[in-house]
This record gives C-alpha cells, sequence and structure tokens, in this order.
C-alpha cells in the first residue's frame, strides 16, 4: 500500500514509535567471532567462577546431605562447556591461513585489498573462524574454495567494524547452481527468479545462495549488487528477532532519520529510472539490504548521488567505505595467466599454486 502526503508522517509516527523502544535499549550484541586476549581472560574468570561456585555448593550441601558431594564431579563439566568455544576458536586462530583462500581473496574481493596490513589479519581471522564454524553445502554443485571463501566474504564485510558480532542464527549455508524459485527449484518449468534467500520455518538457520550469482558479485565491479552482501545484510536486520530494515546497536537518532527516508521513499517510488536498484522498494527489508549492496559495491556513486542517504549508511554500518574503497582494482582470476606470478605472493607460478589448489580444492 503507498502512502501520501500526511499519511506519510502517520507511519513515520506509527513506526517510530514501534522501534523506538527496541532500538533505544537494544543490547550491544552478544558474542565476538575473534577470541582478544580481553574475552579470553573474562571467559576464563567465568568458567573458573562458575566451576568454584559448584564445589562451594556441593561441599556446603554435603554438610546435610554427603551424596551432594557427587555433584563436585560437575565443576570440571562446567568449565569445559563455558571454555570449548574459546579453545577451539585459539586453535583455529593460530592455524596459518591457506594459500588458496588468500589468492582468492586477492583476486576477486576488492574489499579486502582496500584494507591495511592490520585490518587484512583480522579480516583473514574472521575467514578462518566463519568457515570453521558454517557449513556450506552445494546442492546439485560442487563447493569449491573460491566459494567458501566468497561466502565468508560476504559475511564479514557489512559487520568488519563491529567488535561484537557473530552470526549466531546461522546454521548452514546452501549453494544451488543458480537461480531458483519459491519452491526452491532450479528448472525453467517454474519460475527461477531468486539468487538468493534467508530461510524461514523449517528452513530457519539456512540461508541459500545461487553460486553463478554470489561469484558475479564480485567479479563484477561497482554495478551496485552483490547478492552475498545483500542476504547476510538481512541477517545483520534479523538479529534483534525481527527483519524490518532497523539492525540493532544503530543509535537512536539515526534510527529516526532513516525509519522516516524510508518511509517517505516507499511511498513515492520514482516512475523512472533510479540509482537505486527497483528491486529495493519492495519493503524497509529490502531497501536496506539493496542499499547495502550500493554502500559496499559503489560507495563514491551514492555518497555523490545522496550525501545525506550515505551519511546514515555510514553510521549504521560504522564504515566510511567511500574513503578507502573507490579506485581499488579487483584483478580477476580470468586475467591471471597461467604463467603468470601467482596472486598469493608465493612466488610461484599461478598455474602451480592456487590455480591448481582452487581446482583440486582444500581439505578442511
Amino acid at each position: 500500500m503507498a502512502f501520501k502526503g500526511p499519511q506519510v508522517a502517520a507511519v513515520n509516527c506509527v513506526r517510530w514509535r514501534q522501534l523506538q523502544e527496541r532500538v533505544t535499549s537494544s543490547p550491544r550484541i552478544a558474542g565476538a567471532m575473534l577470541v582478544t586476549p580481553e574475552t579470553n581472560r573474562s571467559n576464563q574468570r567465568l568458567a573458573v567462577g562458575v566451576a568454584v561456585a559448584i564445589v562451594v555448593v556441593c561441599v556446603a550441601l554435603a554438610w546435610f546431605r554427603p551424596w551432594a558431594l557427587v555433584g563436585v564431579g560437575m565443576s570440571p563439566m562446567a568449565f569445559w562447556w563455558i571454555r570449548r568455544k574459546f579453545w577451539r576458536r585459539l586453535r583455529v586462530m593460530a592455524q596459518p591461513f591457506p594459500p588458496v583462500w588468500e589468492g582468492v581473496l586477492r583476486s576477486r574481493v576488492a574489499y579486502f585489498n582496500a584494507l591495511g596490513a592490520e585490518q587484512q589479519d583480522r579480516f583473514r581471522q574472521l575467514v578462518k573462524v566463519f568457515l570453521d564454524e558454517t557449513r556450506i553445502t552445494g546442492i546439485r554443485t560442487d563447493v569449491d574454495e573460491t566459494t567458501r571463501v566468497l561466502v565468508a566474504a560476504s559475511a564479514i564485510i557489512p559487520v568488519f567494524s563491529f567488535d561484537h558480532w557473530e552470526y549466531s542464527r546461522l546454521g548452514e549455508v546452501l549453494i544451488y547452481p543458480g537461480n531458483f524459485d519459491t519452491e526452491f527449484q532450479t528448472d525453467q518449468d517454474g519460475d527461477p527468479n531468486i539468487l538468493g534467500m534467508v530461510g524461514t520455518g523449517h528452513l530457519s538457520g539456512v540461508m541459500i545462495l545461487s553460486k553463478p550469482a554470489l561469484i558475479d558479485g564480485f567479479d563484477m565491479a561497482a554495478d551496485k549488487r552483490n547478492v552475498g552482501i545483500h542476504e547476510f545484510a538481512h541477517l545483520v536486520d534479523r538479529a534483534d528477532g525481527a527483519i524490518d530494515g532497523v539492525p540493532p546497536g544503530v543509535p537512536a537518532d539515526v534510527a529516526r532519520d532513516w525509519v522516516r527516508w524510508v518511509a517517505a521513499e516507499l511511498a513515492a517510488p520514482p516512475d523512472g529510472r533510479s540509482h537505486i536498484n527497483r528491486y529495493g522498494y519492495t519493503n524497509e527489508a529490502e531497501y536496506f539490504a539493496v542499499l547495502m549492496e550500493y554502500f559496499f559495491e559503489a560507495p563514491g556513486v551514492l555518497e555523490k548521488k545522496n550525501p545525506e542517504l550515505y551519511a546514515m549508511l555510514e553510521k549504521m554500518t560504522r564504515q566510511d567505505t567511500a574513503s578507502f574503497l573507490p579506485g581499488v582494482k579487483r584483478s580477476r582470476p580470468r586475467r591471471v595467466g597461467r604463467n603468470s606470478p601467482c596472486p598469493c605472493g608465493s612466488g610461484r607460478k599461478f598455474k602451480k599454486c592456487c590455480l591448481r589448489l582452487a581446482t583440486q580444492g582444500l581439505p578442511r
């Protein structure tokens, strides 16, 4: 339903009242993909505290019920349970970064190439942790290391400036051989025009991505489209429990301006050509996801076309992409000769390094 004139103001008011309490009281996202010395010490203190508390309680109860001493055995189990994720992540972070993954990042991910050395190290660590904890499954198609790394990059880019973040509700990413329809079919009998989807119902916790669309999103420079970023933007949006176009943790003043802006945009979508993909005018959630693609694919264009819109996204993502992404060249794999030096920097020929590894895959 479209709204005009005073109705837009009414929608803004209602929408803002619905979101105000959730936005202003939204807690900081719990957990973080990377283990830092500070978070490790905090987790260690928690594990020790819980373990000691169990022992103290069981010993105290033993004065009245001797069998309570059996509960002391739960102490090391509790310690292990609290520490297990941190131990696993520390082991993963200590592992060397696979050269084939490095080659994919350097040859396809412009965002990674635009980062400084320290930030690139952090990006690599996030890739390792994400791929260790997220299952990526091919449905009637192979999943090579290029696909896995591009899925990880799609997940990391939108939240790279968030210190505390993890996709706790994502269990698996399904890779389809092409576009699919609402019945998840890829044959031409239906209408396979869907490139990606965040699952609901029995597919809750699952994301579906078209493999060609995922790859094209990183290979086609500055086209304002990246299905991987689009779908992970929906997951960022859903972190507070609702996919409504307003992600958690957004400052109240920014959220208020964003709600008003989106309501006005959806009430009067452009009739002719627009620098914003028309699919974004479907609803609030799609508008946010489409603009996130735009923000990370062609930030310089967005800032020039609409500085106010760019400024809101900059505050929401805590990233000034226009300051470091424009001018970064993407070295597409098809432009790397078989006898050229490998993009990973190993000094070997491409055909004897990452090209061979990408073809054979890398054991997990």
